[in-house]
Formats: C-alpha cells, sequence, structure tokens
C-alpha cells in the first residue's frame, strides 16, 4: 500500500471513530461517560451562619458601681465589760458602696465605704449605739473573662473608726477609736443583663486601734484599748447592687 492510501485510510478511520463516539454520547449529547462534562457545574453548598453569641457570654465593662446591704459582726478589743462598751454590741445593719475601673477583665481599682450599726443588747439604755465604719482604697481581682458568673476576691486598705456612746442621767458618754484599717473579701456576682449584676460577698475589715478618746460632757480622756475596749474590726456579709458601664472588654 502506498503512503497516500494509508494517510487516506488512517483519516477515514478518525473520522468513522468520531462519528461512532459522538452517537454513543462520550463528546456532546447522549448518556455516556463524559456527556457530564457539557452539564453546569453544581451549586456549592451554602455556608453555614456564624455562630450566634451566646446569651450569657456578658462582657465585662470598665467601670462598676455598686450598693450593698448586709448584716455585720464585731470583733472587739480590750476590756468589753460595762455599760456602752464593746461588748455589749451585737449583729447590725451594714450600708455601704463603692466604685470600680476594671482595667482588665481581670483586675479592678477603686473605692469602697462601709457603715454598720451594731444591735446593743442593753435594754435599760435604749438611747445607747455602736457604730463602725471603714473608707479605702481596694484592689479586686476576678477569675471569668466572660460569662453569667463573676467570681473575685477583693483586699484594701484604708481607714477605720468606731464610736458607742450612750446616756447616763443626762450627760453624754461617748468613746471614740480610729486607725488605719485593712480590708480583706470574696464574693461572686451573677450577671442578669449586660448593664447588671447581682450577688453576696463576704469581708472582713480590721482596725490598728492603739488607744480610746472618751468624753463624758465637755470632760475628756484617752485610755489604752486594752483598758476601755472598742470594736476593733467586723465581718459582714452583703449583697451588692452591681451597675456596669462604660466600653466592652
Amino acid at each position: 500500500m502506498s503512503h497516500a492510501n494509508l494517510a487516506l485510510a488512517l483519516a477515514l478511520s478518525t473520522v468513522a471513530f468520531a462519528e461512532r463516539a459522538n452517537a454513543e454520547g462520550f463528546v456532546g449529547g447522549g448518556s455516556g461517560r463524559f456527556a457530564f462534562l457539557e452539564a453546569p457545574p453544581p451549586a456549592p453548598a451554602p455556608a453555614s451562619p456564624a455562630p450566634a453569641r451566646e446569651g450569657d457570654e456578658y462582657a465585662r465593662k470598665s467601670w462598676e458601681a455598686f450598693p450593698t446591704f448586709g448584716v455585720g459582726a464585731p470583733f472587739c478589743r480590750g476590756d468589753s465589760l460595762g455599760p456602752g462598751r464593746c461588748g455589749d454590741s451585737g449583729a447590725g445593719t451594714v450600708i455601704g458602696g463603692g466604685a470600680l475601673y476594671r482595667v482588665s477583665p481581670y483586675v479592678a481599682l477603686g473605692a469602697d465605704v462601709s457603715f454598720v450599726t451594731f444591735a446593743l443588747g442593753a435594754e435599760s439604755m435604749p438611747a445607747a449605739y455602736s457604730r463602725a465604719s471603714f473608707l479605702g482604697l481596694v484592689i479586686r481581682g476576678y477569675f471569668a473573662e466572660r460569662g453569667a458568673v463573676d467570681p473575685y476576691v477583693e483586699t484594701g486598705v484604708g481607714r477605720g473608726a468606731a464610736v458607742m456612746g450612750y446616756s447616763d442621767g443626762g450627760t453624754d458618754v461617748r468613746s471614740e477609736s480610729s486607725g488605719p484599717s485593712a480590708l480583706a473579701g470574696a464574693g461572686i456576682d451573677f450577671w442578669v443583663a449586660p448593664y447588671l449584676k447581682l450577688g453576696p460577698s463576704l469581708s472582713y475589715r480590721w482596725t490598728w486601734l492603739t488607744d480610746v478618746r472618751t468624753c463624758v460632757g465637755t470632760w475628756c480622756e484617752t485610755a489604752r484599748v486594752a483598758d476601755r475596749g472598742a470594736v476593733g474590726s467586723y465581718a459582714s456579709l452583703s449583697f451588692a447592687v452591681t451597675l456596669a458601664l462604660g466600653h466592652e472588654m
């Protein structure tokens, strides 16, 4: 066979094969193996929605302000006997409050004030009173960056004072003492709204007392705490209502 005849035979074979493939659906229409190449690509699966922000995530805010209400129990230093002295004091009502700047989700700095009025068991002296107070700076450490629960511990330093008094036959008797004071406490808050949380706290305030000033009418004297006695410290169980303001952390 000549070269021309061979080339013609190959060309005719190629055309015949192409027509057969087209008839069987390998290229173009039909139901062959390669028919899917002409079909449009399938639509991509829809992207999953972004996870919704949890309702109890509660981002921390930069400022917190809170009033507190509770009960306090006194601890006496020195002689606790006698009318109007520390031994007559019992558990009483505590009110206070504070403000904090949260420098991070875990640390806050601020001020705290607390006033407690102790109950007195001396029924023969209805006008007698016993009070203590604390005013100082505090640092608070938190344990959770987010979430509906916000536990913390705190400590602080400031100034504490205690005062007691009664009326003796129309003469006012008053004892006062004050000194540097320290605070230690712990609590847990529960977020009920993005700007509001509620919770209990337990704290102890201790004051360094050296002497007590006692006045009977206009006459006053100073005595050692060991001789006269005074409320040198008190523990309190309080409930705080905290308003959270400022930018989120």
